[in-house]
Parts: structure tokens; C-alpha cells; sequence
């Protein structure tokens, strides 16, 4: 069986991730763990139909190995990138090691 752990999820996290350290914090715990991930920042505008920006849009998401964690991600956790707290929301995890996260500022 092969280790995506360990193989493919440790070479895409050090070769895509951020050089930025990211702090990640388990809900109820009170010291972050410092990981490697790969963040996303998206922001649109939504137009009216007379052109007038009417709506800001961002996306904010997390894709990080599971396995630097003690426990899996879980919503209500927060992850601080490049001085910004983010709390985590959705978690999906692709089953091999590997999950991504969306994120909400603040």
C-alpha cells in the first residue's frame, strides 16, 4: 500500500507550501503548533447590472498534511498566516492524509 502520508503529502506540503510559518491552534488549546501549509487568498467584486461594485468576495482556504497535528483539523480551530487569525469552518479531508480548510477571518 502506498504511504501518502508520508510520500506524496510531505512533497507537495514542502514544495508548494507557504514560506511562511503558520500558527495553527486546536480549539481549547493554548499554545499554536507552527505547520506548513498552503493558503489561498481570493478576492473578487460583484458588479450591478450599471457597473456599480455592489459586494466584496474573499476566500480565504488551508490545505495542510494532517499528520503534523496531534488530532485531526476540526471547525472552531484558527490558524494565524502572515499576522492575520483566521478561524477554521469546513474541514474536508481527502481520506489520505490530506485536508482543506476554509477559512473566515477574524
Amino acid at each position: 500500500m502506498i504511504d501518502f502520508d508520508g510520500t506524496l503529502n510531505a512533497a507537495i506540503s514542502s514544495t508548494l507550501g507557504d514560506q511562511v510559518a503558520i500558527a495553527y491552534l486546536p480549539q481549547g488549546a493554548s499554545t499554536p503548533v507552527t505547520i506548513l501549509g498552503i493558503f489561498t487568498l481570493i478576492t473578487d467584486e460583484q458588479f450591478d447590472a450599471d457597473g456599480t461594485p455592489n459586494e466584496n468576495i474573499t476566500v480565504a482556504t488551508l490545505g495542510l498534511q494532517v499528520s503534523q497535528l496531534a488530532k485531526p483539523p476540526a471547525q472552531g480551530d484558527s490558524a494565524t498566516i502572515s499576522g492575520v487569525t483566521y478561524a477554521v469552518g469546513n474541514v474536508d479531508d481527502d481520506g489520505l492524509g490530506w485536508a482543506y480548510l476554509n477559512l473566515n477571518i477574524g
